[in-house]
């Protein structure tokens, strides 16, 4: 059986463009561009912390009462099962209840 150029992974053969990474033999090639950040742009990160201390404290209050209520809900109930969970298992709870369930 033949294995395949991919299952080699040698180094490619003498006719493809790109040879190996870092090999500096090739001439330069034409058509490449470098970008860069605008100053503009590159100014706004130091005001990030600052920002988001206002605009996002302001966006997270409008979440605040969609999740809070059916929280604070959810917390109530699950500490009245809590609390009637133990005081069904105590021994005040066995004798009330004289072991017929309602």
């Amino acid at each position: 059986m033949k294995f395949s150029n991919v299952l080699r992974s040698d180094m490619p053969g003498p006719k493809v463009y790109n040879l190996w990474w870092g090999d500096g033999t090739l001439a330069k090639q034409k058509g490449i561009y470098q970008y860069t950040i605008s100053p503009y742009q590159a100014k706004a990160a130091p005001h990030m912390i600052r920002n988001y201390l206002f605009n996002g404290a302001r966006r997270l209050s409008v979440y605040a009462l969609p999740i809070l209520v059916p929280a604070s809900i959810y917390y109530y109930v699950w500490q009245a099962a809590v609390k009637d969970y133990h005081w069904r298992n105590s021994k005040e709870g066995l004798l009330a209840t004289a072991g017929h369930e309602e």
